[in-house]
């Protein structure tokens, strides 16, 4: 009786033994650093890369173990490019005038590992040119309080949270 419950103990403790808790567990330990190149904007909107940047590094320090340091001295690197912003009509009342707006944006993305030169990625992610683009869009309702100042933050937001995302690694 006495041999039967200390292995079933000793069974019940090394089971949970490999078992972590909290963000650690689902960002890869090999790397402990990541520098943040300021984001390139090909649009027409101005301070759109400087605004995504600092998001972007919120986002990372918040979400992930890692820190955030210049791009020389990183481990990995995230480089991500704006590529387009555009603005359309959703919804719009009996006379014409726009109503609900949609806001989107598409970025290019790419975590390159300095050590290795290869490209970090998710395992469901195919990434045929070395760089994932992304497209986000949120709504803009500007009888709800909304303005482009508003609704590009949330998209800036939305693409942060998709971005470090994308570092996770796969289950």
């Amino acid at each position: 009786m006495f041999f039967r419950s200390t292995l079933a103990l000793l069974l019940f403790f090394s089971g949970c033994a490999a078992y972590q808790m909290g963000n650690q567990t689902l960002f890869s330990s090999d790397v402990r650093t990541v520098g943040v190149s300021i984001v390139g904007n090909e649009t027409w909107r101005r301070k759109y890369g400087e605004r995504l940047t600092e998001t972007l590094i919120r986002e990372i320090e918040n979400r992930t173990p890692y820190k955030v340091v210049p791009e020389s001295r990183g481990d990995t690197v995230l480089k991500i490019d704006i590529i387009s912003e555009n603005k359309h009509v959703t919804f719009e009342n009996d006379w014409a005038d726009p109503r609900e707006l949609a806001l989107g944006m598409v970025v290019r993305a790419q975590w390159v590992d300095r050590r290795t030169q290869e490209l970090r990625q998710s395992q469901d992610i195919n990434l045929e040119n070395m760089a994932l683009d992304i497209s986000v869009t949120t709504p803009l309702i500007a009888e709800a309080g909304q303005s482009n100042a508003t609704s590009s933050q949330i998209l800036m937001e939305k693409l942060a949270r998709h971005i470090v995302g994308m570092m996770e690694v796969a289950w």
